[in-house]
């Protein structure tokens, strides 16, 4: 890892952070993980479990980023996104052919278009990154009947996974003449990053764990309501999944017998809501603004009315950040279409500006 300031977890931690909210214990094991990937050590692929819009996705895109952007990690920055629903569709015979492959291979290609090398195409093939989305759809049955192509997915996967010797096609210029080789390349360096909202998990784990014999292993503590003293249960899908939950859900042991260990991302909080609102260039928040700039008016939201909107995101946890773009969407239903008839333009020295506050949202959401 020459010229790169990754020099620990804790580096690649740092970076990851910056753009993924609430996922602290999440970005540790994760970047544990892209460590032992980076020093060429034995390390197991990762599956992310969590609800949609808790930032599976966006994790995906912060390493991709990382790589990207440093120079030193370039080696590794042959990285790929799927949806699961690819590898289940995937009609090739054979593993040279599958879409991971493919997709990995035209990857490298486009990258080493301006200088063809067939010892750096190797590497960028062997040290790749594939991210695999909605791998919770390719479960061994659904609905208590047989999912056949979600077998086979699984099945296919597992035979990258574990390690297979590929002799792909390439061609480069040598001395001024072209050739065509076939490079023999190893599978089982390349990193599996899996996602998915494994919905029904969470209710599964819930009604093993409060069944009588497991009851007395659920949190609980004591809070204040209506001036009362209760006892609350307080269930973390973290702390009770299991690889057999997993197993019962339509995951092969064999499959996930390849990664390390289950990541379950965490539901947001409500200041984490608040800054995905605001927060990156590709902001929710950024992108309204430039939008009403374009009609010569400037966006604000008052700190109590984004609260208040992150609250009411909040209380739609299982869509997480979507829950805010939907709710500020009808927020901004009527505003965006006419600006300046709404009561809340003000026009100061000429400048007209739009300020959204607390009673605005609360009444349109």
């Amino acid at each position: 890892m020459s010229n790169t300031a990754i020099r620990c977890p804790e580096d690649i931690h740092k970076r990851l952070e910056k753009k993924v909210v609430d996922q602290a214990l999440a970005l540790q094991q994760i970047s544990v993980s892209l460590y032992k990937h980076l020093n060429h050590l034995s390390v197991g692929n990762i599956l992310l479990v969590g609800n949609s819009g808790t930032g599976k996705t966006t994790i995906m895109r912060a390493i991709e980023d990382m790589f990207m952007q440093d120079p030193g990690l370039q080696r590794y920055a042959n990285t790929i996104r799927l949806n699961a629903n690819l590898v289940s569709n995937d009609e090739s015979k054979e593993l040279e052919s599958s879409v991971v492959i493919e997709k990995l291979r035209d990857n490298a290609v486009q990258r080493l278009k301006n200088n063809p090398d067939p010892e750096q195409f190797k590497t960028l093939m062997e040290h790749g990154v594939v991210f695999l989305d909605e791998v919770d759809k390719i479960r061994s049955h659904v609905g208590g009947q047989a999912n056949p192509r979600g077998l086979i997915a699984q099945e296919a996967l597992l035979t990258l996974i574990e390690g297979e010797t590929l002799h792909l096609p390439y061609t480069f210029r040598k001395n001024g003449e072209l050739i065509s080789e076939k490079i023999p390349i190893e599978t089982r360096q390349i990193l599996f990053i899996c996602g998915g909202a494994f919905e029904g998990l969470y209710d599964q784990v819930y009604r093993r764990v409060s069944s009588g014999e497991h009851r007395d292993k659920l949190v609980q503590e004591f809070v204040i309501e209506d001036s009362d003293l209760e006892k609350k249960e307080h269930f973390h899908l973290s702390s009770y999944v299991r690889y057999e939950d997993m197993f019962d859900y339509g995951m092969t042991p064999q499959f996930l017998g390849r990664f390390d260990e289950i990541i379950i991302l965490n539901d947001l909080s409500i200041n984490g809501l608040m800054r995905i609102f605001l927060e990156g260039d590709g902001s929710l928040y950024r992108e309204t603004q430039t939008y009403f700039k374009s009609l010569g008016v400037e966006l604000l939201i008052t700190r109590e009315g984004l609260k208040t909107l992150a609250e009411a995101a909040y209380e739609n946890h299982r869509i997480g950040a979507r829950a805010l773009r939907s709710l500020f969407k009808r927020v901004l239903r009527g505003v965006e279409f006419s600006p300046q008839d709404n009561y809340l333009i003000k026009e100061v020295d000429g400048k007209r500006t739009l300020t959204l506050n607390t009673e605005f949202i609360r009444k349109h959401i």
